[in-house]
């Protein structure tokens, strides 16, 4: 069977899960700091989705430090119930290895669910002005509430890199530049 649907499905019973018991921002957190510990750790990923040698009650526990708290003064908290209950479904239906791909179906199903659509926004500096009108636009012709995530990129020379699902525009100097320079080799290519 396609891992996408699969993915897909887990995610819609965590949803239904979260939906019931009324803990969907706790969920949502965790699965997001899960998610880019995944991410960021290739080794946590390949433990995870190990097989043999390692057990259920070990893999709850990386999960459990993974979830490291925001603030170094926080107490960590524990995997939410339902979290927990989960993941032991993926591993008892030996799933585990499709974890990312189902946390990264839950964010998507959850956040449409309540109307959000989530934007990853490049600048050289930040601007208020450029994010309320790119927020106002979205909202606008979606009809979802916008969660704007704004990041410095200096190597952007000037202009801003948006993305939104699976949208992306870049009015970035850097990206004119390079099809400036693709159109001089071509040219270029063509004389010799």
């Amino acid at each position: 069977m396609n891992t996408g649907i699969i993915a897909s499905r887990y995610a819609r019973a965590l949803l239904r899960r979260v939906e019931e018991t009324g803990n969907g921002e706790t969920v949502l957190r965790q699965v997001e700091v899960l998610g880019q510990a995944l991410d960021a750790l290739p080794e946590f990923r390949d433990v995870v989705a190990e097989r043999m040698g390692v057990t259920y009650s070990q893999k709850m526990k990386l999960f459990q430090a993974a979830l490291v708290p925001t603030a170094a003064d926080a107490p960590r908290e524990p995997l939410a119930p339902e979290l927990r209950v989960f993941l032991e479904v993926l591993m008892r239906n030996d799933r585990i290895g499709d974890v990312r791909l189902i946390f990264h179906s839950f964010e998507s199903a959850y956040h449409r669910a309540r109307g959000l659509k989530k934007g990853t926004l490049r600048v050289v500096l930040p601007s208020p002005d450029l994010e309320s009108r790119l927020r106002q636009f979205v909202e606008s012709r979606t009809g979802c509430r916008l969660l704007l995530k704004t990041e410095v990129d200096p190597s952007l020379i000037g202009g801003f890199v948006f993305e939104i699902e699976d949208l992306l525009l870049d009015a970035s100097v850097r990206h004119q530049l390079e099809i400036i320079r693709d159109q001089f080799v071509e040219r270029n290519r063509r004389i010799v």
